[in-house]
């Protein structure tokens, strides 16, 4: 082989290098997938077949906007809100409760909860508002958090919009440590007692009408 021929074919073998290192060097580096988690409200005992049940619609909760996509919400000072890296509900927090609520007055035996549309009218409208749905690490940010749900409630009567009620609910469970797998356990608990003690409202309050 000449020394002209071996030039050559270096050349292009450098080329050949960079052109590979310049291709490599634009990719997105591989970020690790985010782990993604639900609520895990028990379900009630299945209502009673054939039983008359007072049927509320139970309206998408509002909530501020950083309470209101799918970021596990964290809160180093009770103030200042931030969201868990690498973690994510499965669905928005506002749809989440929602399901929770539903599933919990399916076991109450005297209310059914439904989701509103074009075909359904009950006989009441179930407003809530997210007020807190975070975690708040208030011993220090190395120390387990506490999980802490603000709901407010407001029941109206469908036909003439009357207010039959209106209430508030707050609940908070201590994580067992400062991850996020310890976080989402929390606000499980949080979230059922949240449930339970709106649950023992409704039936309180129209549970028992006729």
């Amino acid at each position: 082989m000449t020394q002209k021929t071996t030039f050559r074919v270096g050349a292009l073998c450098l080329i050949a290098a960079l052109s590979l290192s310049a291709c490599v060097s634009v990719l997105p580096k591989a970020k690790p997938a985010s782990t993604v988690y639900r609520l895990s409200i028990p379900h009630g005992v299945p209502e009673t077949p054939g039983k008359l049940l007072r049927v509320v619609n139970i309206e998408l909760p509002k909530a501020p906007r950083a309470l209101s996509g799918t970021d596990i919400v964290l809160s180093p000072d009770g103030r200042r809100l931030t969201a868990a890296a690498g973690a994510s509900w499965a669905e928005p927090v506002p749809s989440q409760l929602r399901h929770a609520l539903i599933d919990k007055l399916a076991g109450d035996g005297r209310l059914t909860g439904i989701i509103p549309s074009g075909g359904t009218r009950a006989p009441f409208r179930l407003h809530i508002d997210i007020r807190r749905f975070e975690a708040v690490f208030d011993n220090g940010e190395t120390a387990a958090p506490n999980a802490v749900v603000t709901l407010n409630l407001t029941l109206t009567d469908t036909n003439s919009r009357r207010l039959v009620g209106s209430h508030s609910v707050s609940t908070n469970a201590r994580a067992r440590a400062a991850t996020v797998s310890a976080i989402v356990d929390a606000q499980d608990i949080a979230t059922e007692e949240a449930m339970h003690k709106i649950t023992a409202w409704l039936g309180g309050l129209i549970g028992d009408n006729p």
